[in-house]
């Protein structure tokens, strides 16, 4: 599969037309407001994985879920092994082919005040009354596999080839993973080109007991371009790609952020939305207003201390 995105970098995002492209690296999404320094970075890059021959031990530890989960994973990079985490893990260096990219949605993260309780108790229930309305208004993210994983949603783009990751160039990629990251509420600490999923009909051992990973969406195939496409469209217009994702439409009534009465949200350029209630605000509040305010509060104190 051509690993070239219509060489980006150096058009600005413009494609150029007709003849065989040159084998280069997709451009990092640049990306407004919570970007990590060098410092921030290490507490949030998780490339290195989990070591070979060592356990992945659970952080959740909460009741009826065990410390040590190793139920069987999926990779969709390299060949597509399946195996303990343990085992199948690779650092970013190893990857040498992508299958495709991955959004966590961890249902532990999600404000039950926003979501609802039962969307909040239940992966499906989350997927029928708010994830499937998200995808279906995309026309890549339609093309989504969604997997219920036990406590969350695991969306999945397939690609229809895989994409050949020439030495060197694992970054760029890592980018452009981490890009889509932000298209959904996802777990914003979700590895980029190494992450791991659970494969269907598996058990998630972090349970007790164990509960079996569902597929409540099956997908299509997606190509690298509509991938690159829908990074690019994260990172030149945010406030246009979560708008019409989130809430069907560069405009919402009542407002989400403030739910003010007679009140409405709009696209206020590429980057903030507007209500004349609550004032102009940066577009990522669409997204991190489904968080809970625990998970906001830790976050920001991991980050700027």
């Amino acid at each position: 599969m051509d690993t070239n995105p219509g060489s980006r970098a150096a058009s600005g995002g413009r494609t150029r037309r007709g003849g065989k492209q040159k084998n280069e690296s997709p451009a990092a999404p640049k990306q407004r407001g919570d970007q990590s320094s060098p410092k921030k970075k290490a507490s949030l890059d998780r490339e290195a994985g989990p070591a070979a021959g060592s356990f992945e031990v659970s952080k959740a530890g909460g009741p009826g879920e065990t410390q040590v989960d190793l139920s069987e994973r999926e990779a969709p990079f390299n060949g597509g092994e399946r195996g303990p985490a343990h085992a199948i893990a690779k650092p970013i260096e190893g990857i040498a082919a992508i299958r495709g990219f991955m959004i966590d949605l961890d249902l532990k993260l999600l404000d039950p005040k926003v979501i609802g309780d039962e969307a909040a108790g239940s992966a499906e229930v989350f997927y029928e009354q708010h994830v499937r309305h998200w995808l279906d208004r995309d026309p890549v993210l339609k093309k989504a596999e969604v997997r219920d994983t036990g406590g969350g949603l695991h969306v999945l783009l397939q690609l229809d080839e895989p994409v050949i990751v020439a030495p060197g160039q694992q970054r760029a990629w890592d980018g452009v993973a981490r890009g889509l990251h932000g298209v959904l509420p996802g777990d914003p600490n979700l590895s980029g080109i190494i992450a791991m999923t659970r494969p269907v009909g598996a058990l998630n051992t972090k349970y007790d007991p164990p509960r079996q990973v569902r597929l409540l969406r099956e997908g299509q195939p997606v190509t690298q371009r509509e991938v690159l496409d829908l990074v690019e469209r994260m990172t030149r217009a945010p406030a246009r790609v979560w708008m019409n994702v989130l809430h069907g439409g560069e405009r919402a009534t009542p407002c989400p952020l403030c739910r003010g009465e007679a009140t409405s949200l709009g696209v206020a350029g590429n980057w903030q939305v507007q209500c004349y209630d609550c004032g102009r605000k940066d577009a990522a509040a669409l997204v991190y207003r489904f968080y809970t305010p625990e998970f906001l509060t830790d976050r920001k104190e991991t980050h700027y201390g």
